[in-house]
């Protein structure tokens, strides 16, 4: 009966000649005792971990969907009189962008960074394309990298906390 145990039964597993009710009760008396304790901290430090590497991954995909949405806009532009509007209405998306990124640099706030930084390489890639973009077409020239970096270091009055200033 190839190892099974009457017809159609399953396989008798080792815990299973284990009196089940004594085994409940060692796992209550050991629910209390410091190693248990000591898993059950870092169980709770890996959840919030967790937890903050899952909000990090939504706010960089809204990055990178607002950020893709602002370099469709800016493929629009066609004619001169057209041209500031597209980019006004392009300043104001990359606004909002901006704004996720506060949130983002808040979430960071105090952490390794490189802990996180698979969570929102993509969504900065994004973001420093569209910037990077909507420059060229404004100036006919390449930004540099401080220039996107003064545009991500935020302050007291962009976070309505302390005076603080956080970068990405």
């Amino acid at each position: 009966m190839n190892g099974k145990e009457g017809p159609g039964g399953f396989r008798k597993r080792k815990h299973d000649t284990f009196p089940h009710n004594q085994r409940r009760e060692g796992k209550d008396a050991s629910l209390s005792s410091p190693v248990m304790l000591a898993f059950k901290s870092f169980q709770q430090e890996l959840d919030a971990r967790h937890d903050k590497y899952e909000r990090l991954v939504k706010l960089s995909r809204d990055i990178t969907v607002e950020s893709k949405r602002t370099i469709f806009l800016l493929h629009r532009i066609t004619s001169a009189p057209d041209m500031e509007e597209i980019l006004t209405e392009s300043e104001s998306k990359l606004d909002g962008v901006r704004q996720k990124i506060l949130q983002v640099a808040q979430e960071l706030s105090g952490e390794d960074m490189h802990q996180f930084h698979r969570a929102v390489t993509t969504g900065l890639q994004e973001y420093v394309e569209a910037v990077s973009f909507q420059h060229f077409i404004k100036t006919r020239s390449l930004i540099s990298m401080e220039e996107i970096n003064k545009q991500l270091t935020f302050t007291a009055e962009d976070s309505g906390k302390e005076s603080k200033t956080v970068r990405i």
